[in-house]
């Protein structure tokens, strides 16, 4: 409350312990009490996996360089303090259990647990009868607080005394005395806990505090020499300083380095122009700039923690770039770049990982093996396993690159190695990567040498350290799967030992080797001759695994699901299957434990269910599904669902055995758990789909309970409930006409419903309801659709036409299909200007951003066409090719195309060839591109007919000054001449090739791509006799320039052709030798 003299008062200071007390506090708590929030950040960050790419940052310095034998030093120094550091800490541990079991005198104090214990009961307690100095201290200075006649400001509930004062403030400020005359406006100091903040508040002097402000000072808002920046960081000073202080660089290299500095801070922080710019200067002058001064200046860079990740992905492809120029240059430097790159490989983006495994490879074909395995055998025994991982990963790109034969002998002295178990860790990592780089069911690579790897890993299945055990019964799983399904002959020596340490071993080592033996067997079954090892293995790895069904590890769960779907099994090697398998099977992993565990659990169980399914009894295990489908927890029903629609669509055959009673049961248990979901998904439809496709006619005595739970959902108060009733209507239409009887009408009712419910709100549920209208529509014939009077066809379509206008992507497809299928099946109960209007409709839809929407409305063009006559629709369309959008000319061609298609080409090129007269760019355009479609939608029989009338048109267009109009013409001529190969129409396609070979020196990407695809179509349809006459002469021409072009058309012929050219070439050596004149050419000769 405020006082007399108006001041606001406050008790809240009174009760708030002073700063060195609170201090006091913490150090006396620092063990007990939560760790503050910034040391818990620092040590989250510093534990994170992907985090210590950072710590490896101080050996990328330039200036000095380790040689193998230091670095290898290095590394056993690493190994040895790790293993000292490993004793202390044990000695420690030993003297702090010896000192616990002391006395509790010796005992440190330990902070009150209970708030109902008093001190002295506490101290009794813990046996701390005396009070500490620092106690004495703090009561001190709290007495002193307390007991001063001295007025002092509180804030924060600390007094602000001259002693406090001095620690807060930074040094230089002196305490001023009051000035003469000065009275004190309030009787008590205020406290200022609670002031407004528009004061004045002295700044802490951490380091961090005066770099920043040092740096807020120094950031530039424009770099001398550097256009095109976006923005400049921080972080960016600690490597582009020096193009702040702009001085003259004095040598060669430092101006070099100041020009290298420019271009890479325009590929980091600048727009897309200027990035794609200085990315090219890089690329193309790195030799002249050299691998120190550009790697110097880019891998520091890219282990900055701050990097964002588009400017690390965007680094890394200049790397990559780089990398290609240099080649051997950047033999030197290929440690630094691994130790920045290398990382990148167990990135979370896949794009990176994928780059980062391009530049690797790209560094060892340039670097060598030698020098790779040089840099990375320090490595591969580190002491920290994030440097033992990626350089597995490295490794594995090195010998996929260069072949496995050449890195062979340094793996197989690796995994021998008895030194440090580490190392035979990483090779064996090694194969691991190099079979997940190659791939499942890829390793063509490795068959031949599979033997070698098989036997360089048997004994490390029975060594000492179980993480070695299990790094090879995982890599063993890996090799078999990709050699599958090949390979058997070559695992049989480890058969036996990897089934004796799958005896001895349990908890995650013995789902290794599970994985390991369950990869195995499923390659015997390829081999007759492995028949008894396959059931032998077979039987018993079952038993191991109905005994670890109940294991709560999700490892075992996923190995033993994944098992049970690759396995060889049959009612003949497990007679009683119920009792072993299937029973044991459902018990323990169709749960609601399962249900509600990470999706791909649920989906191994779904597939091990249908392979069960297969290899035992159909029904009986559909029939053990059947039941979960109304169990109470909506997940389990999800996965019975799930189940369902998989067994249900993989072995539609099965359900003709389906007895009436399990019919019945799965029928009302998919309509039970349609019923019940509360969050809708997609698969109910998808099951419903199945079963209903399955059952076919025998759903009918099922039909009235889902026709009534489809209609009531129709009327729910819920738009998503709305939406899947409709979207099950589009899915059962085609077996709800089957199953009704033709008195019945249910589809007629469906219609009128729908009908009606076209004044829907929410757009998805109005495309739902108009797909289900569509699905309807498309059940009943031609007849039906006449006879259906409420509502009739020419009711529905005027009802479409205000629709076509709504903007959501879902609706404008729905309501284009279900035009173009009223179009299709009933166009005489519209009338031709009602059709005309949709047309114009339909122009708007062409704009659309999506394609599916642009391709329906092009398929609704051609059904219309075919309706009223072609004449209407073209002249509509050709007035639209005057427009400037491009989209929309290409689209209008794309229709015209498909008219042209759909009602013959005699109706529409008239026409079309009548509008190029026009002066008009667009147009003529426009026309081409209509014609490019026409001629790849016509088969080669028809569009022969019209080869010699459209011949003036595209003569005039590959002889005009526009490149668009020769490039559009050139298409043209590629698919007739494509379409009309072996069709005999020789003179003009030799007239077309006359017309578009003069075009082969152009230079435009676009231009050029299309011309030689057009000579490629009229080389086939001529024959390479007459095509090769056109190309001799200029293969041996005096310019480069003219040369190059035909020597691409020969070389593209040659690959395509290399035996039909045969007979063709020119037999020099045959003809007369006149005026001693040579025509022989000797080996090694060169002649022009």
């Amino acid at each position: 409350m405020p006082s007399e003299n108006g001041s606001k008062q406050t008790l809240a200071g009174s009760y708030t312990i002073p700063f060195e007390l609170a201090q006091e506090l913490r150090r006396e708590h620092k063990q007990e009490d939560s760790i503050l929030s910034k040391e818990l950040q620092k040590d989250i960050v510093s534990n994170e996996y992907q985090q210590r790419r950072y710590q490896r940052a101080e050996q990328l310095d330039f200036s000095k360089s380790l040689s193998y034998k230091e670095t290898m030093e290095r590394r056993e120094l690493e190994r040895e303090e790790q293993r000292v550091r490993a004793l202390v800490e044990e000695k420690k541990q030993q003297t702090i259990g010896a000192s616990t079991s002391t006395s509790t005198s010796t005992r440190t104090r330990t902070r009150k647990r209970r708030w109902d214990v008093t001190p002295e009961e506490y101290q009794t307690d813990t046996g701390e009868l005396h009070i500490s100095e620092s106690n004495k201290k703090v009561k001190s200075v709290i007495g002193e607080l307390l007991h001063s006649n001295t007025k002092v400001a509180v804030v924060g509930g600390i007094p602000l005394t001259d002693s406090i004062l001095d620690k807060i403030l930074p040094s230089g400020y002196v305490k001023v005395n009051p000035p003469v005359g000065y009275t004190e406006k309030y009787e008590s100091i205020p406290d200022l806990t609670e002031a407004s903040i528009d004061m004045y508040i002295p700044p802490s002097e951490t380091s961090d505090y005066k770099s920043a402000i040092a740096l807020g000072n120094q950031l530039p808002t424009d770099i001398p020499g550097v256009k095109g920046l976006q923005f400049f960081k921080e972080q960016d000073m600690k490597y582009f300083g020096k193009l702040i202080h702009v001085t003259e660089p004095k040598s060669k290299e430092e101006r070099k380095e100041i020009n290298v500095m420019k271009l890479i801070l325009k590929v980091k922080n600048g727009s897309q122009i200027a990035r794609k710019r200085s990315l090219r200067q890089l690329t193309d002058n790195s030799r002249k700039y050299g691998a120190d001064i550009l790697l110097g200046q880019i891998l520091p860079l890219l282990v900055e923690p701050s990097l964002e990740q588009s400017e690390r992905h965007i680094l890394v492809k200049l790397v990559g770039r780089i990398l290609f120029q240099l080649d051997e240059l950047v033999r030197p430097h290929t440690n630094k770049i691994l130790i920045v790159i290398a990382p990148l490989l167990i990135d979370e983006d896949f794009t990176l990982r994928l780059e980062a495994r391009e530049i690797i490879s790209n560094l060892t074909k340039a670097a060598g093996m030698a020098n790779m395995i040089s840099n990375i055998r320090p490595d591969i025994d580190h002491t920290d396993e994030f440097v033992r991982n990626i350089s597995s990963r490295v490794c594995a790109i090195v010998a996929n690159t260069l072949g496995l034969s050449a890195f062979l002998p340094f793996l197989k002295a690796v995994i021998k190695s008895k030194k440090n178990w580490m190392a035979r860790h990483t090779g064996i990592k090694i194969i691991q990567q190099l079979c997940i780089i190659l791939g499942e069911g890829n390793g063509n690579s490795i068959l031949p040498y599979l033997s070698q790897l098989v036997e360089i890993l048997k004994p490390t299945l029975m060594d000492e350290i179980l993480s070695v055990r299990i790094i090879t019964a995982l890599t063993l799983t890996q090799l078999a799967e990709n050699v599958k399904p090949f390979g058997i002959e070559s695992f049989e020596t480890i058969l036996e030992p990897a089934w004796i340490g799958l005896k001895r071993h349990r908890g995650k080592s013995l789902a290794a080797f599970l994985k390991c033996i369950g990869s195995i067997i499923p390659l015997m079954q390829y081999d007759n001759t492995y028949e008894e090892y396959s059931n032998y293995y077979t039987k018993e790895i079952v038993i191991v695994m109905v005994r670890e069904f109940n294991s709560p590890d999700d490892d075992m769960r996923k190995t033993i699901l994944k098992i049970l779907s690759s396995l060889p099994l049959s009612r003949k090697l497990i007679p009683n299957y119920n009792k072993e398998i299937i029973q044991p099977f459902f018990k323990s992993f169709w749960n609601r434990r399962t249900a509600s565990d990470i999706k791909q659990i649920s989906k191994l169980v779904v597939d091990a269910t249908n392979e069960l399914a297969i290899r035992f009894n159909f029904l009986d295990v559909l029939q053990h599904v059947v039941y979960y489908s109304k169990d109470d927890n909506e997940q389990l029903r999800r996965l019975a669902v799930q189940a369902i629609y998989k067994l249900t669509s993989s072995n539609p055959d099965e359900l003709l055995a389906l007895d009436s009673h399990l019919e019945t049961n799965l029928v009302d248990g998919i309509l039970y758990a349609f019923q019940e979901q509360t969050i809708h998904q997609r698969i109910y439809l998808q099951a419903f789909g199945a079963v209903a496709k399955a059952l076919n006619i025998r759903l009918s005595p099922h039909m009235n309970s889902i026709i009534s739970t489809i209609l009531y959902r129709l009327k729910n108060e819920s738009a998503e409930i709305r939406q899947q009733a409709a979207d099950l209507i589009t899915i059962l239409a085609s077996t709800i006409n089957q199953c009704s009887e033709p008195d019945n009408g249910i589809i007629p009712k469906l219609i009128l419903i729908l009908y009606e419910s076209l004044g829907e709100v929410y757009p998805d549920v109005l495309g739902s309801i108009i797909n289900a209208l569509f699905a309807c529509i498309d059940t009943q014939n031609k007849s039906n659709l006449y006879a259906m009077q409420n509502p009739s066809v020419n009711q529905i379509l005027p009802s479409l036409t205000p629709i076509l206008k709504n903007r959501q992507e879902k609706v404008q497809e729905a309501s284009i299909k279900l035009v173009g299928l009223i179009a299709n099946k009933s166009p005489e109960t519209i009338n031709a200007k009602e059709w005309m209007r949709i047309c114009f409709e339909l122009l708007e839809m062409l704009k659309s951003t999506k394609k599916r929407i642009r391709v329906a409305a092009n398929d609704t063009f051609g059904h219309i066409a075919k309706t009223v006559g072609p004449q209407d629709v073209i002249v509509m369309l050709l007035n639209n090719l005057r427009v400037q959008e491009r989209q929309l000319r290409v689209c209008t061609a794309v229709a015209m195309g498909i008219v042209a298609e759909t009602c013959s080409p005699f109706t529409v090129l008239p026409a079309i060839m009548n509008e190029y007269r026009i002066p008009e760019k667009n147009v003529q355009n426009g026309v081409l591109k209509a014609l490019t479609f026409l001629f790849e939608y016509l088969d080669g029989a028809t569009a022969k007919d019209y080869l010699f009338a459209i011949s003036p048109l595209l003569e005039d267009a590959l002889t005009d000054r526009d490149l668009v109009h020769r490039q559009t013409a050139a298409t043209v001529i590629r698919h007739i001449a494509l379409n009309c190969i072996g069709l005999a129409n020789e003179e003009i396609f030799i007239h077309f090739l006359n017309l578009v070979i003069p075009n082969i020196y152009e230079t435009s990407p676009h231009v050029i791509i299309r011309i030689l695809e057009s000579v490629e179509a009229i080389r086939l349809a001529l024959g390479n006799g007459v095509f090769t006459n056109y190309i001799w002469a200029g293969l041996f021409h005096p310019a480069k320039k003219v040369r190059n072009p035909y020597w691409k058309i020969y070389n593209t012929a040659y690959v395509h052709n290399v035996d039909a050219l045969v007979p063709y070439y020119p037999k020099i050596e045959t003809l007369p030798d006149t005026q001693d004149i040579n025509y022989n050419i000797d080996e090694l000769d060169l002649f022009l």
